[in-house]
């Protein structure tokens, strides 16, 4: 991947990453960007978009769900967006931008935002840890309330993102 693709990439790994409760998981050659499940599940999360460098490496793929109907204006709007390849993700509003310059950056943190509105989950969906009667004792007790506490405050971890290295 040359130079101007992997700063794209770093960029839109990180306007992905700064989003409420996204996280992320290298997944299928890149990097899928997933937001928790219902009740905050992060073992059957919902896929917000995924991200990956296109085969030349010259360029970076993101694909993402916008509203049917938006979907379809996007794509006439923009010459560097497309329905998505796979036919049944495109009938539901999936689409790809295919980002080669900075200058697509701006539209495309515009539409990552829309995308991510369609999952409204509440800033708390992280799920609150739980200890078992026996599984660690009063210090582990200790701990999970400590967490419990400053995630209500609005801590969360950072993210877990290779971009960033």
């Amino acid at each position: 991947m040359n130079q101007p693709a992997a700063n794209l990439l770093k960029e839109i790994g990180r306007l992905l990453g700064a989003m409420e409760d996204v996280f992320s998981a290298a997944q299928w050659g890149g990097r899928a960007y997933k937001l928790p499940g219902p009740g905050g599940n992060r073992h059957r999360p919902k896929l917000l978009a995924f991200v990956v460098a296109t085969r030349g490496g010259e360029a970076i793929s993101v694909g993402f769900k916008l509203e049917r109907d938006r979907a379809a204006a996007v794509v006439a709007q923009h010459r560097w967006i497309e329905p998505h390849s796979f036919r049944t993700l495109a009938a539901s509003g999936w689409i790809e931008a295919v980002v080669s310059s900075k200058r697509n950056l701006g539209p495309l943190a515009r539409l990552l935002e829309e995308s991510r509105q369609l999952y409204p989950f509440p800033s708390s969906s992280s799920p609150e840890i739980t200890v078992r009667r026996g599984a660690g004792g009063a210090a582990a007790r200790r701990i999970d309330h400590v967490m419990n506490e400053i995630r209500a405050e609005g801590w969360r971890p950072p993210p877990d993102d290779e971009f960033d290295r």
